[in-house]
Order: C-alpha cells, then structure tokens, then sequence
C-alpha cells in the first residue's frame, strides 16, 4: 500500500488530501472519506486513518482529505457553509475518480461528514456505496450542542454566562462568529445547517447504504432508524464503540465492532 499527501484544486483554494492506494490493480470501488466537523475532526482522525488503510489493504483505493479552512487546506473557516463542504466533496470525488480512472466512487461519512456525504450523494450520478457512521440528522438540534460548547466556556471563564443562545445567533447574523472549542462559526454555515432534518426527508440515492449507530449501550436511536426508512436500500446497524470523535479517557487507535460491521456489510454489498 502507498500512502500519498498532495494538495489539489478547488476554485480559488486548494485542498489537501491522503491517497491510500491499494498494492497491485484493483477493480474495487474508490472511496472518499469526509471527516466530522469542529473538534470532533481531531479525535477523530486516527480511526479514519486506520480505516483507509485496512480498505485500501482490501484492494479499495481511499482519498482522505480536509475540507476547506480544515487541516492542512487552504481557506478560512468561518466561511465554511453546507455549499462549500459540497463543493469540496464534488472536487474530491473528481479527484479520486481521476487518480484511480474509476467510473464510480463511494463515500463513507462520520457525523457531519456523514450528512455531507448523504447531502452530495443526492444530486450526483455514480456513487456506489454510501456509509453513514453516526450521521447528523437534525441540523437545530446539532447546532444548539455546539451553541451549548459555548455557554459552557463562558462559564468556565467567565464565571458566567455572557451571551445566552439567541444572543449568539444574532451575533452572527450580524456577521460576527461564534467560538465552539476553539472553531469560529459564522453564520453562512449556521444559516445553512439549521434547515436539515434528514430523517424526515425521502431520499432518491437509491444504491447500497449503510447507516451505523455508534453507542456504548445497544439502545436503538430512533431518528437512524427513521433516516434508514428514507433510503430505498439502506441498512442500519450498531456498533459497540465509545464516542470516539469527542475527548474521552480511552484513546482510539481503531473501531474494531465498527470496523467488522462496516467491512462485512461492504463484502456483502459488492
């Protein structure tokens, strides 16, 4: 296997990208990973890592790469919005399809990623597998956890809450942004998220779809299964992992229950 850093194209900025090439030729599908949001990137990024590389160890070539104004690419944050995160996505299936000559690409998703990938998957042609790992299914609701990051560090700095909720989404209506752990969220991206309400929407990708709870007990969450009803062939599935895309005491070197589930769906869905 061959791992590749490189920067591509996009308009006016590049992006930066991790191909993970397969040893020997493969007829197996491309994929494109598109990594969660915020903070929950950084936590996040050994588990992908590791994932890309046991898929391409299987003969799946794997383009990873940072959105605009994330990791290593260029561009600023806080203008980051559902438009730009899908036009990132588009050039990066391009990409892919370019470095591997394959006719169609498959996207595999965590969290905000994940409903980005849903999202693209929608309004483009070719796309073979999609995976949802712990999607965001209700913008609001998202939006008011990292609302919540903020009231929680005024607290701890302030001693006090400064702004409350409302008063932070007319900051950035106004144009300022707002911080959740470190992040500046403007309102291009708050504007645009609010609206999504996966789970209530039918969904035209009609190819093999894979949605997976991620959760320290096996309790169902009812809004993945109404999200894996919107899909004409999806499958949802838990997993036995702790939240490994946020701060907690074990460090994740991998997913191994969601790594098998994934991997033996992927078998089957060929």
């Amino acid at each position: 296997m061959t791992e590749t850093p490189f920067f591509f194209p996009n308009g006016s900025y590049n992006l930066f990208g991790v191909f993970h090439e397969p040893p020997g030729r493969s007829s197996k599908s491309a994929f494109v990973f598109c990594h969660p949001w915020g903070e929950e990137k950084l936590w996040a990024h050994r588990v992908f890592v590791s994932f890309a590389r046991a898929l391409a160890a299987d003969g799946h070539p794997v383009l990873r790469f940072d959105f605009m104004g994330n990791g290593d690419s260029e561009g600023t944050f806080s203008d980051l919005s559902i438009t730009t995160f899908k036009t990132d996505l588009h050039r990066a299936i391009e990409e892919v399809k370019r470095l591997t000559g394959a006719p169609s690409v498959s996207l595999l998703g965590l969290r905000f990623g994940a409903t980005i990938a849903s999202l693209v998957a929608e309004e483009t042609a070719g796309i073979h597998h999609l995976i949802l790992w712990a999607p965001i299914t209700d913008g609001e609701q998202y939006l008011q956890e990292l609302l919540r990051i903020n009231l929680m560090t005024q607290m701890t700095t302030y001693k006090v809450v400064r702004q409350e909720r409302p008063e932070l989404v007319a900051a950035m209506q106004q144009g300022q942004t707002v911080n959740v752990d470190g992040y500046e969220m403007g309102w291009p991206l708050y504007s645009s998220v609010a609206p999504i309400r996966a789970a209530q929407t039918p969904h035209v990708f009609g190819g093999p779809c894979l949605i997976v709870q991620i959760d320290r007990q096996p309790r169902p969450a009812a809004d993945l299964q109404r999200l894996g009803t919107t899909y004409p062939a999806a499958t949802v599935k838990f997993a036995q992992e702790e939240a490994f895309w946020k701060e907690i005491a074990r460090f994740y070197q991998s997913a191994p229950n969601l790594f098998e589930i994934t991997t033996s769906w992927l078998a089957a869905a060929q």
